[in-house]
């Protein structure tokens, strides 16, 4: 019933892989994200694991810890100089499918064990160069983490 970070990081990757729109993790961790090289950038994406809290309540060894993580991803869509604003829609519209596909509770390999996502908030901001729109989507989860290796 209870997850490892990694687990949960690892899953939430591969359901947006998993989407028909050629999204593909980038080989770069979240915090650096920004480095990925221009030719590979366009619809990279990186799951971050941002910080973990326990909640009150009792913390059992056969149960694990319950907790609230916040999970952030960063996504680059190109922004092509003559189709700029059908592009920041494209990449809008985008945001919106990995929303839908990391909210889908029929993905039952992803909600196992006991794990749960809520959506909170969503962030755009155009590179210094006007190439990319880098999108950050950030999402709590609620979960259990081990207490026993």
């Amino acid at each position: 019933m209870s997850l490892k970070l990694s687990t949960i990081r690892s899953r939430l990757a591969t359901s947006i892989t998993s989407m028909a729109d050629g999204l593909k993790e980038s080989y770069l961790p979240y915090d650096a994200f920004g480095r990925t090289p221009n030719s590979i950038a366009h619809k990279a994406f990186a799951v971050g694991i941002g910080g973990t809290s326990a909640n009150d309540e009792r913390q059992r060894t056969t149960v694990g810890a319950l907790c609230s993580t916040d999970i952030d991803i960063k996504m680059a869509y190109r922004i092509r100089p003559l189709a700029q604003l059908p592009d920041i829609d494209s990449t809008m519209d985008l945001e919106n499918n990995i929303i839908i596909k990391l909210l889908d509770r029929t993905n039952t390999t992803q909600y196992a064990d006991g794990f749960h996502l809520k959506f909170t908030n969503v962030s755009r901001q155009l590179t210094d160069s006007g190439e990319y729109m880098i999108s950050t989507i950030q999402f709590e989860s609620i979960h259990y983490i081990p207490l026993t290796e």
